[in-house]
C-alpha cells in the first residue's frame, strides 16, 4: 500500500477529508453592503492616507473610465493596468546609471498600485465583524474531526479568526497549518507534515492576504501597522493576470502548489460562495479532482437551478456536481452529510 493510500486510511479514522474552498459569498452573506469588492475599491481609491493624489492619478491614467472621481469598480477593469505594470517593470529592467527608460512619474505606478491594492485589502480586515456562531460550531466540528483542507480566495479575516477561536489554527497543535511560525515568519518546511502529523490540514489563503507582509504575518495589533510599500501577497487583477501574480510570490505560488496534493487527497471538494469565475482555479479542480464530487453551496439569489447548473457545468466540465442553493449560505450546517 503506497502512502497516499495509507494517509487516505488514517484520515477515514476521523471522518472523510474533503477540501473546502470558500470565495467572497461568505462575506456578502454576512454583510453584503460592505464586503461587496466595489466598495472596497470606492474606500481604497478614497483612502488618501495611504493612496495619495499623485498615485491616484497614476493609476487612473492606466485604467479606462476611471478617473480622480470614478473609482474602478471591479477586477476586469484592471486589466490595462496590469499590462501597464509589466510594461514598467520590463523597461527598468534595461535601466543602468547613467540610462533612464522611465520619468519620475512613470516609475511610481509599481509603488501606486501596490497600496491601491493593500488599502484594498485592508478594508476587508476592518469590518469588525464576526462569522455566527451557529455557523462557525458545525464547521469546527466538521473540520476537526476531519482534518480537511481550507483554500480561501478572499481578503477577510472572517473565517481565519473564526476558526482560530475554535484553536483550529494552532500550528502543530491544532488541525490546519498555513506555513508560518512567529520566529521563522513563512517557509516551505512549515507545511511539511511529518511522521505523527499526517492528518493534519492545510489552511491556503490562494490569492493572499494584507497580512502577508516580506515573509511574516502580521497579527494582533500589528495589523494596525502595514507598510504598504513592503512586498505583498496579494492578487487583485483580470483573472487573465491571476496565475503571474501567484507565480511573482513564493508564498502564493506555494500555497498553490500544496493546493494539487490538497486536491488529490480530498475525498470531495467543497465550493462555499465561490463565484466560479477564477478560471486558474477551475482548471486546477477539473485537473486534478478527476472523477471526485463536488459539492456547491451558493446564494439562491444567484439564478434558478437549471440555470446554475448549467452555469457551473460549463465551469467545471466533466465534474460530478451537486447544487446547494440557499437564501443565506450562513444558514448551511450540514457539512458531516455531505459526500455521504
Amino acid at each position: 500500500m503506497c502512502y497516499l493510500e495509507i494517509l487516505k486510511v488514517t484520515i477515514r479514522g476521523y471522518m472523510a477529508r474533503s477540501l473546502l474552498i470558500f470565495g467572497n459569498g461568505l462575506g456578502m452573506a454576512l454583510n453584503s453592503d460592505y464586503f461587496r469588492l466595489a466598495c472596497g475599491l470606492n474606500a481604497a481609491w478614497n483612502a488618501t492616507n495611504t493612496f495619495t493624489p499623485e498615485h491616484k492619478r497614476l493609476v487612473a491614467s492606466a485604467i479606462p473610465g476611471v478617473s480622480d472621481e470614478q473609482y474602478p469598480e471591479s477586477e476586469e477593469q484592471l486589466d490595462r493596468l496590469q499590462m501597464a505594470l509589466v510594461a514598467s517593470n520590463f523597461l527598468r529592467a534595461f535601466e543602468t546609471k547613467d540610462v533612464r527608460w522611465l520619468t519620475d512619474t512613470s516609475r511610481e505606478l509599481p509603488t501606486a498600485f501596490r497600496r491601491f491594492v493593500h488599502a484594498v485589502a485592508v478594508y476587508f480586515h476592518e469590518s469588525g465583524l464576526h462569522l455566527p456562531l451557529a455557523f462557525m460550531e458545525p464547521l469546527a466540528d466538521y473540520i476537526g474531526k476531519t482534518r480537511s483542507h481550507i483554500a480561501v480566495l478572499n481578503y477577510d479575516n472572517l473565517l481565519y479568526d473564526g476558526l482560530k477561536s475554535f484553536n483550529l489554527l494552532r500550528g502543530y497543535q491544532g488541525a490546519l497549518i498555513d506555513g508560518f511560525w512567529r520566529s521563522t515568519g513563512f517557509q516551505t518546511s512549515n507545511l511539511e507534515r511529518h511522521a505523527g502529523r499526517d492528518s493534519l490540514g492545510w489552511y491556503l489563503h490562494l490569492h493572499g492576504s494584507p497580512l502577508f507582509v516580506g515573509n511574516d504575518k502580521m497579527m494582533g495589533t500589528a495589523r494596525d501597522f502595514l507598510d504598504p510599500t513592503a512586498e505583498a501577497h496579494i492578487v487583485l487583477t483580470h483573472v487573465h493576470h491571476k496565475p503571474s501574480i501567484i507565480d511573482s510570490s513564493h508564498i502564493l505560488s506555494e500555497y498553490w502548489r500544496r493546493l494539487n496534493q490538497a486536491l488529490d487527497e480530498a475525498e470531495h471538494v467543497i465550493l462555499f460562495g465561490y463565484s466560479g469565475e477564477d478560471l486558474h482555479l477551475n482548471e486546477k479542480i477539473i485537473s486534478a479532482a478527476t472523477g471526485k464530487r463536488v459539492f456547491i453551496v451558493e446564494w439562491a439569489g444567484t439564478g434558478d437551478r437549471a440555470a446554475r447548473y448549467h452555469y457551473w457545468a460549463t465551469r467545471l466540465k466533466g465534474m460530478r456536481l451537486e447544487l446547494n442553493a440557499l437564501g443565506n449560505i450562513l444558514d448551511f450546517t450540514e457539512w458531516s452529510e455531505l459526500g455521504n
